[in-house]
């Protein structure tokens, strides 16, 4: 949330990462379920991508406490559970929230633990994970927090033109992104003729989860629909495309799904994967490698070293041709080959 980025070209998005629990962090979990009413005889990590994760267990409770991996990140939760209730809605269940607060200016949320009820096949998540980033793109935001919106504003087609124009107008051979090494002088021609064709496409606009991954997803006994866990990457914009490019980062650049992983979630989502389609998610693909060094850069210089190297690798990776052909599963010899 908070229109901040995170690395696309790690696949921390689809695996998650179990942290090792320092005292601090058990002491803290431990305060909070406090606070709730409830014990701490055990205390588990769990994966997570911008918070810690940690599943508290006693008789009277099983419950998971969230709270940010990055202290200079804003508290978020109030979004969080703004998302998860719009969406069940729409027909989206997440587990029961306990509470939410904060202890010495540390944000933090507490939910029910829910466990897998059983154990589908991976082609019917991928199909779920599709039909929610669907779902989750017809939910109103008139009403919807601050957080969930970028840099660019709340209105999304106009934030969507002024996001693909600003990265547009920086490809000049004055762009510190060339200096800094994120990309070539001599890939400028090419990088501006992979965008332009953007300008003319057509999106819908809406919520997207920024995180669909089966770790996310937890399924219960037919007829009941999987939950859908952990909004803390929830934002707006071409939806459901941005969920989809997500998904195509994984299965093309990062080759850590397969493409049939990618094939049954575009099919689900409405968007299956023709030459436009997947055109369109490459060139989506490299404004976002852009978009993140540039936002790092100007507002993150904490981070900029880690996001111009995560740029750096995936647009070399697109303009090299080095991609992993989604149609084939193979690697392709040229960007083009994509389309």
């Amino acid at each position: 949330m908070t229109g901040e980025p995170l690395v696309p070209s790690q696949h921390l998005q689809q695996t998650g990462r179990v942290r090792a629990l320092s005292n601090d962090d058990i002491a803290f979990a431990t305060q909070v379920v406090a606070i709730h009413g409830g014990k701490a005889d055990q205390v588990a990590s769990l994966p997570g991508v911008v918070n810690h994760v940690l599943r508290v267990t006693a008789a009277e409770n099983d419950w998971v406490v969230r709270f940010p991996v990055d202290p200079r990140r804003p508290n978020e939760f109030p979004a969080e559970i703004w998302v998860a209730h719009q969406a069940s809605l729409v027909g989206i269940a997440s587990p029961h929230l306990v509470g939410t607060g904060e202890v010495d200016g540390r944000p933090y949320m507490v939910v029910e633990y829910i466990g897998p009820q059983e154990a589908p096949a991976a082609d019917q998540l991928w199909g779920w994970l599709g039909r929610y980033a669907a779902t989750l793109a017809r939910v109103p935001l008139d009403q919807a927090p601050e957080q969930l919106f970028s840099r660019f504003g709340r209105h999304l087609p106009s934030a969507w033109t002024y996001h693909l124009g600003y990265n547009l107008e920086q490809l000049s051979q004055r762009d510190p992104l060339i200096e800094d090494g994120v990309y070539h002088r001599q890939d400028l021609d090419r990088l501006r003729a992979l965008l332009e064709p953007l300008k003319s496409t057509e999106f819908a606009f809406g919520l997207t989860h920024g995180d669909l991954a089966p770790r996310n997803l937890i399924p219960r006994r037919a007829p009941s629909p999987p939950l859908l866990i952990d909004w803390g990457t929830a934002t707006t914009g071409p939806a459901p495309w941005t969920d989809l490019q997500r998904v195509y980062v994984w299965a093309v650049h990062d080759q850590t799904i397969s493409p049939d992983a990618l094939r049954r979630f575009a099919d689900a989502a409405g968007l299956p994967l023709s030459g436009h389609v997947t055109a369109t998610l490459m060139q989506m693909t490299a404004l976002r490698f852009l978009d993140l060094a540039r936002w790092a850069r100007e507002r993150r210089p904490d981070l900029y070293d880690q996001y111009r190297q995560s740029s750096q690798e995936g647009l070399r990776t697109i303009l090299g041709g080095d991609l992993c052909d989604p149609s084939t599963g193979s690697s392709a010899s040229s960007a083009s080959s994509l389309r």
